[in-house]
């Protein structure tokens, strides 16, 4: 009997063993799953807040690309209106009433005969030979635009463009920031 109570020993403490070992390999896997589910919630955390930055990031280029459109439309928009003020500008001097017209050419070119004091004029108006006439200066040929007269040198080398399209584009620059400090509030 003696063997038979060995063996049962020996196959109850190989049981007890195996029952240890299967209860210490379930707690072990236990322990690994709880690891890799604490892992697998920390990456997802992590990419979720990457995830977050990144729609940030994309919302904030989103909108400076946004502002930056807006501003460029305001920009055009300014402009357009003031080139409106131009043509503006430029109307009021085309119909400018005779009277008005002859004094402020006489006026102009008073100033530059100081200048050129034996020369000739190239018109844009009909009013323009009056005012020649007035001025003792003689009128040769035409040019094309809104208003005012070129003063030449009889010899060549002088000229003074006094039409008010030139006078508007000379002064092109300083006349818009006046607009756009009335109209805007800004330069």
């Amino acid at each position: 009997m003696a063997l038979e109570e060995l063996i049962h020993r020996i196959k109850e403490e190989a049981e007890k063993e195996i029952e240890e070992i299967i209860q210490r390999a379930e707690e072990e896997a236990k322990r690994i799953i709880e690891e890799e589910k604490e892992k697998g919630r920390k990456e997802a955390e992590k990419i979720e807040k990457q995830g977050k930055k990144e729609a940030e990031r994309l919302k904030e280029k989103i909108l400076a690309s946004a502002r930056r459109k807006a501003k460029a439309y305001i920009i055009q928009a300014k402009e357009e209106i003031i080139n409106e003020c131009f043509n503006e500008i430029a109307n009021k001097l085309r119909k400018m009433d005779g009277k008005s017209y002859e004094k402020f050419m006489e006026k102009k070119l008073k100033e530059a005969i100081k200048e050129i004091e034996d020369g000739y004029i190239v018109s844009t108006r009909k009013e323009d030979e009056k005012i020649a006439k007035k001025l003792g200066l003689e009128v040769k040929g035409k040019t094309e635009g809104i208003g005012g007269v070129i003063l030449k040198s009889r010899d060549g080398r002088k000229e003074m463009d006094l039409t008010f399209d030139f006078m508007l584009e000379k002064e092109r620059e300083e006349i818009r920031i006046k607009i756009a400090e009335k109209l805007f509030g800004e330069k």
